[in-house]
């Protein structure tokens, strides 16, 4: 059943690890999706650095969000729900 991460997070007020851990990746998903615009928006400036350190910076948040989710996942699993 697909929820979103706001219902897990208000659906586990008991559960601050789950909680947190729901909180850090919805955040990282935000940002990471700003970073396409603004890689745009600078590389339409003529700004190709600034365009790649947004680009390197959505790699890395790329990798955190797989690590906060493979974390999710295991405290998902070892929960009862």
């Amino acid at each position: 059943m697909p929820r979103t991460l706001e219902a897990i997070q208000r659906d586990n007020s008991d559960n601050p690890a789950l909680r947190g851990l729901v909180g850090v990746l919805h955040e990282k998903l935000q940002l990471r999706a700003r970073y396409a615009f603004l890689e745009y928006e600078s590389g339409t400036e003529g700004r190709g650095d600034i365009s790649e350190l947004y680009r390197s910076l959505s790699r890395l948040e790329s990798e955190q969000i797989a690590q906060l989710g493979a974390a999710l996942a295991h405290e998902w699993h070892s929960t009862d729900f």
